[in-house]
């Protein structure tokens, strides 16, 4: 008990310095042990594969991209109602046409139904005449005739080279003796043409054309240049026929050509 009494300070020093000793050596394996749980952790989170991530709804953004891309443009103009009202036609037999493109009455709404070539048809009959004098005799064809009784096939003839009729010239004929190829020239535009025994002149000198005017039920069969067409309260005259499209000029000078499309 003397020596506790003398020396007690150093057996607390002692007793303490043993705790920390101790303490160190516990907190050492503590602090391995919590290295060791925590890299099991780690290693557990690295190796689990991770869940994968739902895809993100991007229809709606997609959506905008796309009126953005396709934008739609504006029209102040145009066959809408908004700013440009439509006018309507009432026609002879009761019915209301609406006048959206401005040719649905008119000249505009005439169309071609069909068109007809017109030819000019020239063959050789052959030779004839009394004593020395022959006449060679041609048929001669023409559909493109303003009159309908020159539309008729006529015999028409000549004596001789340079000899003429009301519609050609005879320029040249081979051979001399029973001659079998003529050269013609025509008396309106000085064309020359051959004709031969086996081998008739054909060309086209015009059309005819077949139209219809819808909006009044009407039709115009068989027309040709010079005829006039009454509709749409107004009379046209028919100035040119092709064979692709009709014109057509109104009272007021205007002219309108309608083409023509054939049925495939």
């Amino acid at each position: 008990m003397e020596f506790l009494k003398n020396n007690y300070e150093k057996v607390i020093l002692s007793v303490v310095l043993l705790g920390l000793a101790v303490a160190a050596v516990l907190l050492l394996t503590w602090v391995g042990n919590e290295k060791r749980a925590l890299e099991e952790i780690e290693q557990g989170i690295i190796q689990v594969p991770p869940k994968p991530l739902k895809p993100v709804d991007l229809s709606t953004n997609e959506m905008v991209l796309q009126r953005l891309v396709k934008a739609s443009n504006l029209r102040l103009s145009g066959d809408h109602n908004l700013f440009n009202p439509v006018q309507w036609q009432r026609m002879p037999d009761g019915r209301l046409i609406p006048l959206r493109t401005g040719r649905e009455i008119g000249a505009g709404a005439l169309s071609v139904i069909h068109i007809t070539p017109l030819y000019l048809k020239i063959e050789y009959e052959g030779a004839g005449g009394s004593g020395d004098v022959l006449q060679y005799r041609f048929r001669v064809t023409r559909e493109a005739e303003k009159t309908p009784s020159k539309r008729i096939p006529t015999t028409l003839s000549v004596t001789g080279a340079g000899q003429k009729n009301p519609v050609f010239i005879l320029k040249d004929l081979k051979p001399k003796v029973e001659p079998a190829e003529f050269s013609l020239e025509m008396v309106e535009d000085k064309e020359v043409v051959a004709v031969a025994k086996d081998k008739p002149h054909v060309s086209v000198a015009g059309y005819s054309a077949d139209l219809k005017y819808d909006p009044e039920r009407l039709t115009f069969m068989g027309k040709r240049v010079g005829d006039s067409l009454v509709f749409a309260g107004e009379t046209n005259k028919i100035v040119a026929i092709t064979s692709t499209n009709v014109t057509v000029q109104a009272t007021s000078t205007k002219r309108t050509t309608v083409p023509y499309t054939p049925a495939p």
